[in-house]
């Protein structure tokens, strides 16, 4: 791969929060620290819950920040025939098979290969599409995490039921078609990387280095997320939330919550024990509010 290229990638389904900025901050760190590219892609496969109008919200909340990626804001809908290729060789390579289990069906857990057996045949529309994972490599070397202690997923969907290309395939296919030489984000996708990378090996790509940093949590022990209704942040006055971030990293020094964005990044990025301190603030892999 090319030099350092790394990437911010929020899904479109509600505005960002505080956890958010903080994940587009630190990505956003890493880059400049080793003088590379930072691109933001937007996640938007999931039709029912992605909407425009977040996507218009999330680019003008960065921009408020003084997150300006290296290139164009690219999409995951306009990759369709992307996804698709990839999908067309991995069952040229007799990698995936239809699976008619429902979720009811299975118990908690790794998927059992039930439906295995069908490895080869026809990919039907009403099913769901796994693949094989027998040989799929579970240590995980992490530029952050001390922890890679893996479970194995299973033969995990990638292509739903529903038509909708999964995240994994997706995510994989995304990393490659930009360019992306590092993947530093939250550790609560620590279990997607060797699902990702296995997608990524399988189709002949390079893999990206990994680093995942602690998340973000509320009173109440929950990551911060869309799904939990986190408070978006207010874009209007990013160096408050700024000053957040740099309270719960105590760090010293920092410029006032009035300063603009770009002074608080100038800020952050000159501090090349960052992600130390924010390994050293956390607890069990979360920061709490």
């Amino acid at each position: 791969m090319a030099q350092y290229r790394g990437r911010f990638a929020p899904s479109a389904t509600g505005p960002l929060h505080l956890g958010s900025i903080l994940a587009a901050l630190v990505s956003y760190i890493h880059a400049k620290q080793h003088h590379g590219e930072w691109l933001i892609r937007i996640d938007d496969l999931d039709e029912k819950r992605c909407k425009q109008i977040h996507v218009d919200s999330i680019l003008e909340c960065l921009d408020a920040f003084g997150f300006r990626p290296s290139g164009s804001v690219c999409r995951q809908t306009d990759r369709i025939t992307d996804y698709q290729n990839a999908l067309v060789s991995l069952d040229n390579q007799r990698r995936l098979y239809p699976c008619t289990c429902t979720r009811k069906s299975l118990l908690k857990g790794p998927y059992p290969g039930f439906c295995r057996h069908q490895i080869g045949q026809t990919l039907i529309a009403e099913s769901a599409v796994r693949i094989d994972t027998s040989d799929m490599d579970l240590t995980v070397d992490d530029l952050i995490a001390t922890s890679s202690i893996i479970q194995p997923p299973g033969d995990f969907i990638v292509k739903r039921r529903d038509g909708l290309f999964a995240y994994q395939l997706a995510c994989a296919v995304d990393e490659q078609i930009d360019g992306i030489t590092h993947v530093i984000r939250g550790i609560d996708l620590l279990d997607s990387t060797p699902m990702q990378r296995f997608i990524t090996q399988c189709l002949g790509y390079e893999s990206p280095t990994y680093g995942h940093f602690p998340v973000l949590v509320g009173a109440d022990g929950a990551k911060l997320s869309k799904q939990t209704f986190a408070e978006p942040v207010d874009w209007t006055r990013p160096g408050e939330t700024f000053a957040v971030i740099a309270r719960l990293l105590l760090l010293n020094d920092t410029p006032r919550p009035t300063d603009h964005a770009h002074v608080w990044l100038d800020f952050f990025v000159s501090l090349d024990n960052l992600i130390p301190k924010l390994i050293k603030a956390s607890h069990a892999n979360t920061l709490s509010l």
